[in-house]
């Protein structure tokens, strides 16, 4: 059984949920690029971005099941409000989980959010070379987001 092609904006959801539900606003890609560069050399490789991916998982993941709710991606969402981080709320986290939901249980396992994450970043190494630079991401969220990423 095919499944349907997940909506046009999948990339974006995918962005929101993967890297990921971090600061969606002005420079937002900029300080993601700098949370996630664990190396600090400038750009996010594949193993950077599954680390942080693999991380926000892990925290959204609230009763540490393997999978994450709707509630608990509010939850996680509301923590990092708490802590001053913006979110983006332009969809429900119900509506985040169901883009990447690929059987369709309403609740995002690990290996989901693995998937969407791999497939984010893939789209997202516009050059192809195997990590994304902070003008990548600025990018991808410029194209994805539909909105400005720098002031």
């Amino acid at each position: 059984m095919n499944s349907p092609s997940p909506p046009r904006n999948a990339f974006c959801t995918l962005l929101m949920i993967a890297g990921i539900s971090l600061p969606l606003y002005a420079n937002a890609s900029d300080e993601m690029a700098k949370k996630m560069d664990s190396n600090g050399d400038g750009k996010v490789s594949a193993a950077e971005h599954a680390a942080a991916a693999k991380a926000m998982f892990a925290r959204m993941d609230a009763d540490k099941d393997g999978s994450v709710t709707a509630a608990e991606m509010d939850a996680s969402h509301a923590a990092m409000k708490k802590d001053g981080q913006a979110t983006d709320s332009e969809m429900s986290s119900a509506d985040k989980i169901k883009t990447i939901d690929a059987d369709g249980d309403g609740k995002l396992s690990a290996a989901e959010h693995e998937a969407g994450s791999k497939s984010m970043f893939g789209k997202m190494d516009s050059d192809m070379d195997g990590s994304v630079s902070e003008a990548e991401m600025k990018a991808g969220h410029k194209s994805m987001m539909g909105k400005k990423t720098d002031k």
